[in-house]
């Protein structure tokens, strides 16, 4: 049961929709500029204190991103609040620098699980499984894409391959992610989300509105974040847009060294 629980924890991370489109290039899907050799990235709680002023609260969570020279990921290590490592993944990569396979490991290197992605010929990703220890598949995503070889369309299938979830993309001039339209298995239009973002090209804003209730709902997220001089953020707090109070929720703080 505890490795079906990271397995399915590893899919959300692997097919998380984000404001940026996969492509298995690593440093680019990662959103990284420059020679980057190691990422240490920790998450707290955000909370304001008595006199209003942002304070970081408990950690949530830790993960450690290695680097080649070739700009691809070599390991992620997933680790505790207490800093044991909890799972780790290691990458493999084909002859073009495209990202292939990921062994998913325990803290004693056990493998209990693979994530291999797809391409077609024009080396486009196609699709990503994953696999439990037993090679059973988990879930997969497949990607269809327009003419000018961006991501207009995301399904997730279930372990059946059947589909329960899709997403429609559109896109600003600039390439960035305007807007993705959610439907269910059903075909039935749920969720819609929107971004908004700073010179860059990091989002300043994500909003979500929920058709799922009779009555829908909206939901806004705002960003700030500091940079370094490469152009990579260094810290990023969350907000949540109450009214016209923004509520702190999670500040996420990268140590980022360089080749």
């Amino acid at each position: 049961m505890k490795i079906r629980k990271i397995l399915a924890a590893l899919a959300i991370i692997a097919f998380a929709t984000t404001a940026s489109a996969q492509s298995g290039r690593d440093l680019q899907d990662d959103e990284l500029h420059g020679a980057v050799k190691r990422v240490d990235a920790i998450m707290y709680e955000a909370r304001y204190d008595l006199n209003d002023r942002l304070e970081r609260g408990d950690q949530l969570e830790h993960l450690i991103t290695e680097y080649s020279q070739k700009e691809q990921r070599r390991q992620q290590i997933y680790l505790s609040v207490a800093e044991d490592v909890i799972f780790r993944t290691r990458y493999k990569h084909d002859g073009f620098g495209l990202t292939t396979l990921e062994h998913i490991v325990d803290n004693q290197d056990r493998v209990i699980g693979r994530t291999y992605y797809v391409y077609n010929a024009d080396h486009t990703l196609t699709e990503v499984y994953v696999e439990d220890a037993e090679r059973q598949i988990e879930s997969r995503m497949q990607l269809a894409h327009d003419a000018l070889g961006r991501i207009s369309q995301r399904s997730y299938n279930d372990h059946l391959n059947n589909v329960f979830k899709r997403e429609v993309y559109t896109y600003n001039p600039d390439g960035t992610i305007n807007k993705a339209v959610v439907y269910d298995r059903s075909r039935q239009k749920v969720q819609e989300k929107r971004w908004e973002y700073d010179e860059q090209g990091y989002p300043t804003s994500y909003t979500l509105y929920d058709y799922t209730e009779e009555e829908p709902e909206m939901f806004i997220t705002l960003y700030k974040r500091d940079y370094d001089a490469h152009g990579n953020w260094v810290r990023c707090t969350e907000y949540e847009l109450l009214g016209d109070r923004m509520l702190p929720t999670f500040t996420t703080v990268r140590m980022i060294e360089y080749f």
